[in-house]
């Protein structure tokens, strides 16, 4: 079998760097006045650093075929990585171009945002980075009462201000106008991008579902669990493993969409249940809620389901750290006919949510298996007494817990085909 998944990874990535560039390449190549030719590698960086940006955008748009294709994680790893190989490319493409006028001026409008863009970003915006930096992550939870939720997501979309700066840039440069199908691809790949963005806040803002909170109960310390209700449950699909964007409308504060993941398989009866810990100030805020607060979702992400549909696995292995388990226990409830072996661990006996109900399920279902710890495994000793073959494992928790079953599975010659981490710091 085809090894879809990293391949498909790699596709993406080749198509962003070098696919769709190359036709601005080509024409740039062809159409610059030799009289430039000292300045052509850094003004084709430039244009290659711009393609990439709006590649980002796009990407920040979260596009659904992508996500069952690749998942959201990825995308927004590969959103992050792009945006900083494009702003090195546009330091190259700045020190290596001279320009006077609004033409430098926008420039260099454009490149001083992009760069303090990227320093926050770095911090509030890049969870695949500050789960691995721990003085990034006392960086960012120290400011984070200063910097809401809400505010992160405004100060990103500065990217767009700083994009058309870029565009404006280009569109003042004579020499570079005159190359009529260099900007014919130019404008070209700007307004598919453009309708893309708008299309995308279009559907955000009238197609999104629209559910209420009807109960709420506490799990552990910080740690509460919210149903709602769908109020058009025959168009809203929800796979098990997946995982929503859900926004308060009428709530300060919590008018942006956050994802979380789904606890129960979503029937046709529309009940939807999450479990919301207290991490950041949006889920904090969710915890205040009263019951018939209207709620807004887009569903949905994830590739749990996909990867179980697309391997003809006779075995599931989960693993699941902290609030990891929760994608975990729809999939469980989805699919009582199939052999599951569960790993949950936290770092506290308190912290391990629907331990009950889990153990519950342990001691009814003669095909589910539960190993339940506080505290982390022994990985290499865990990993040595599991199947090669046949078996489907899907982690879903802290950067370290999916690093360590990754690494160990793959020592054990487990096919990296047959592993599928979702990383829950993005």
């Amino acid at each position: 079998m085809l090894k879809r998944f990293p391949y498909l990874q790699g596709l993406v990535w080749a198509v962003i760097l070098f696919v769709l560039p190359l036709p601005l390449i080509q024409t740039l190549a062809v159409g610059l006045p030799v009289i430039y030719s000292s300045e052509a590698l850094a003004i084709q960086v430039g244009s290659i650093a711009y393609v990439w940006f709006l590649a980002a955008i796009y990407l920040a748009t979260r596009p659904k075929w992508l996500d069952r294709l690749i998942g959201l994680p990825s995308i927004y790893f590969i959103h992050g990585m792009l945006s900083l190989f494009a702003i090195v490319l546009a330091y190259l493409h700045k020190s290596g171009t001279t320009s006077n006028g609004l033409i430098k001026l926008t420039g260099d409008w454009a490149f001083d945002l992009l760069i303090g863009l990227m320093i926050y970003s770095l911090v509030f915006m890049a969870g695949w980075l500050t789960s691995r930096v721990p003085i990034l992550k006392w960086l960012k939870h120290q400011l984070e009462r200063l910097f809401r939720h809400e505010l992160s997501l405004w100060l990103h979309r500065l990217n767009l201000v700083a994009t058309v700066l870029v565009f404006i840039h280009v569109q003042l440069i004579s020499y570079i106008t005159a190359i009529t199908p260099y900007m014919f691809l130019f404008n070209a790949y700007s307004a598919i991008v453009l309708i893309a963005y708008i299309y995308s806040k279009v559907q955000n803002a009238t197609l999104l579902s629209p559910a209420k909170l009807v109960a709420k109960r506490e799990l552990a310390p910080n740690f509460y669990e919210f149903t709602l209700q769908l109020r058009h449950p025959s168009r809203t699909q929800i796979l098990p493993g997946d995982y929503v964007f859900i926004n308060f409308p009428t709530q300060d504060h919590l008018r942006e969409l956050h994802p979380f993941s789904v606890v129960n398989h979503v029937q046709s009866d529309g009940q939807l249940i999450l479990a919301i810990r207290g991490d950041g100030d949006f889920t904090r805020l969710v915890q205040d809620l009263r019951l018939g607060t209207k709620a807004t979702i887009d569903a949905s992400y994830g590739r749990f389901n996909t990867m179980i549909n697309e391997h003809n696995a006779d075995e599931l292995v989960l693993v699941a750290g902290g609030s990891g388990v929760v994608p975990m226990l729809s999939l469980i409830d989805a699919y009582p006919d199939k052999t599951i072996t569960l790993y949950y661990s936290a770092h506290r006996k308190d912290d391990l949510i629907y331990a009950e109900k889990l153990q519950q399920l342990a001691n009814t279902r003669p095909n589910f298996t539960l190993k339940m710890q506080a505290g982390r495994f022994e990985v290499n000793n865990e990993v040595n007494q599991l199947p090669e073959y046949q078996t489907l494992y899907l982690l879903s928790g802290p950067a370290q817990m999916g690093f360590t079953w990754r690494h160990a599975l793959q020592r054990h010659h487990v096919s990296p085909d047959q592993i599928y981490y979702e990383e829950f710091s993005w």
